[in-house]
């Protein structure tokens, strides 16, 4: 189920570097790219070479050059209709070039095109097949893939600790939600103070329970201190009053946060995280997926007593 379009959306450039020259960076969903500037200096060729390839592909692609550059492409297993990535940077609109294609044309450039200055393209060839064009460019760009999902680790712990005395004949959303919060974490989503989901889910059930009068049936709900740890913004504000519920309700809650909220709204909220960029859309529509659980069904067991 793809319930976020990401063509819509788009990628965009997280953390750029020029060193050597070479136009480079990483994008939102941790792809490492080269500008056309960039691949071209790496191949030794003049920029409007590698534009023609990237532009024209459809056509290059039948012509012996764009046939040799197929093949290399298919021994990386890359099947992508384009060459480039379309994607937002800080100077606006640019095409990114992801690893699996530099590395294809660097390679065509270093050993099969036969241009006189194939010396350039096999040295850079040589220098990234010894570690790899991902960590290259990581390196240039001081980037930790893992940084974002280390630190959400450690926010989401810290808020836990504070907030876990809540009475044994009640539940709170913030700890119902600790299983949905580890699978954002899982699938790349930077959880901080401006990613709470808590905070949507508790305002839709309060309507909820308010609307159809669930105190009558489960007993009366009452506000419960809620502490932020000192990394959190909403901290300043001092101790918050949150809603906890009776635990006799756990069971209606959780079925309408699977069969209501995670099909309707919980979808919509990623959506605002993506446009922010706290998630990118592949992984929102992972975790979408993720979060599908299946229902059990259960039936009479059938009686096959032989009666005759």
């Amino acid at each position: 189920m793809s319930l976020i379009n990401q063509r819509n959306l788009g990628l965009f450039s997280i953390t750029e570097s020029r060193n050597n020259d070479l136009g480079m960076g990483v994008l939102s969903d941790g792809t490492p790219y080269l500008t056309n500037r960039g691949l071209a200096k790496l191949c030794g060729v003049d920029p409007s070479v590698t534009l023609r390839l990237l532009q024209k592909w459809d056509d290059e692609k039948n012509r012996p050059r764009g046939k040799k550059i197929l093949e290399l492409l298919a021994a990386q297993g890359y099947g992508e209709q384009h060459l480039y990535i379309e994607a937002n940077g800080i100077h606006g609109p640019f095409l990114a070039i992801s690893d699996a294609v530099c590395m294809a044309m660097l390679e065509y450039y270093a050993f099969e095109a036969g241009q006189t200055n194939a010396e350039i393209a096999k040295t850079n060839f040589r220098i990234l097949a010894r570690s790899s064009f991902k960590l290259y460019v990581y390196e240039q760009c001081n980037y930790n893939p893992n940084q974002k999902i280390d630190d959400s680790w450690q926010m989401f712990h810290e808020r836990l600790l504070l907030n876990d005395n809540i009475p044994i004949n009640y539940f709170s959303i913030f700890k119902e939600l600790s299983a949905v919060i580890v699978n954002m974490i899982r699938e790349g989503c930077k959880i901080d103070d401006t990613t709470i989901p808590d905070i949507s889910v508790g305002q839709i059930w309060s309507r909820y329970w308010t609307q159809n009068s669930l105190d009558k049936t489960y007993g009366e709900r009452f506000k419960f201190p809620h502490t932020y740890p000192d990394t959190f913004r909403q901290s300043s504000g001092g101790q918050y009053d949150a809603w906890v519920y009776p635990v006799d309700a756990l069971g209606v809650f959780r079925r309408w946060l699977y069969e209501a909220y995670f099909m309707d709204k919980f979808p919509k909220y990623l959506n605002t995280k993506v446009t922010s960029g706290a998630i990118v859309a592949q992984d929102a529509s992972r975790l979408i997926d993720a979060l599908q659980k299946p229902s059990l069904t259960t039936s009479q067991p059938h009686n096959n007593t032989n009666e005759d």
